[in-house]
């Protein structure tokens, strides 16, 4: 045996034997002992991938798979893909913060509506529960327990109810009249205290006594306190509401309305006192001239001579006051006995006393 092997030289034997080249353009010829028409040209598919020469063999003399293949997307030197969506995920995550800000503040306005119900809903089961007959009921037979009342708070003076509505409230007073817009009967303050309290003027005597008594409170967005007072703009409502009683530890007042007036925030309609009586009467002439709704049935301005007015906001962008006008035609304060007292008669009374005296 020869100490050195022969090897075949590949250029001229076996598979490594020099094949000839194909011509630019011409399709390949098949390989020995291949099926005619087993060649297939390549797909988009095997188009995705194309030999590369990786950097390696430039640098390393040779070295490397010059056929090695790569997924069109991960070419080397392409880098990783970007990513998309920067300024949208900012605006995406502000919206959200936004989105649960409102949430929670949505929530603590339903607690507030919740808790203002509840607590009105509690007072008004210690002081007045209002009969299932109110016109069949003596106006001396509405009692109210005041030393409960005035055992949660002092500063109460009365009670309104207005049959037909959820107007069934304490009425207090104070030397501000800021105190209650942002109070409860119950004394919370702030946000959980949305109801505030109705309130007399502090310009108002505590009795009631003055020629026109002003008694405020707020317009809420669920129909509580004085919301009902707009809804008196329509004159089927109107007529329909016809009565208001107030109720006092001193006697309880009939009163039936006669004008419901829509004012700006700065009309002068908290005017309690008067120089004399064509002033008086030029004031509740203005108010019957000026309402929304045509009420019928009411005496001459002249013969109104006390009078109540309701107001509250009519959140709206103007932001004017919506006010209702009463007078009283019944009252048992100053009785012995509870007996009713008709303001009408009453003068009636006086003037043939006066005529008779004359």
């Amino acid at each position: 045996m020869s100490e050195y092997r022969q090897y075949p030289d590949p250029a001229s034997s076996g598979r490594h034997a020099q094949q000839p080249r194909t011509p630019r353009g011409a399709a390949p010829q098949a390989r020995a002992g291949a099926q005619p028409g087993a060649y297939r040209p390549a797909t988009a598919q095997h188009s995705a991938y194309r030999p590369v020469q990786p950097a390696s063999r430039r640098s390393n003399g040779g070295g490397g798979n010059p056929y090695q293949q790569y997924p069109s997307h991960q070419q080397p030197g392409s880098g990783r893909p970007k990513k998309k969506g920067g300024p949208w995920r900012v605006v995406f995550w502000i919206a959200l913060v936004v989105f649960v800000v409102a949430l929670a503040a949505l929530g603590a306005i339903g607690f507030s509506y919740w808790q203002g119900q509840q607590t009105y809903q509690s007072v008004a089961e210690e002081g007045f529960t209002p009969p299932s007959d109110i016109e069949g009921t003596s106006l001396a037979d509405l009692t109210v327990d005041w030393d409960a009342l005035k055992a949660i708070n002092p500063d109460t003076v009365g009670w309104i109810y207005i049959p037909g509505t959820v107007v069934n409230y304490p009425i207090v007073q104070t030397t501000d009249d800021v105190k209650y817009l942002t109070h409860d009967f119950k004394g919370s303050e702030g946000w959980i205290a949305t109801f505030g309290a109705i309130f007399l003027s502090a310009e108002n005597a505590s009795d009631f006594s003055d020629p026109n008594n002003i008694i405020y409170g707020h317009h809420l967005n669920d129909g509580s306190m004085f919301a009902c007072l707009a809804d008196f703009s329509d004159a089927a409502q109107f007529d329909d509401h016809r009565t208001v009683y107030i109720l006092t530890p001193e006697g309880n007042y009939q009163l039936n309305t006669f004008a419901l007036v829509h004012v700006a925030a700065d009309d002068p309609l908290a005017q309690t006192q008067f120089t004399d009586e064509a002033e008086r009467v030029a004031y509740v002439q203005d108010k019957i001239d000026r309402s929304v709704v045509a009420a019928s049935d009411i005496p001459e301005a002249a013969d109104i001579a006390h009078t109540f007015a309701l107001a509250t906001c009519d959140n709206l962008p103007s932001d004017g006051r919506y006010v209702l006008y009463s007078y009283v035609a019944a009252s048992t304060v100053g009785e012995d006995g509870g007996d009713v007292v008709d303001p009408e008669a009453a003068a009636a009374v006086d003037s043939a006393e006066q005529e008779i005296a004359s």
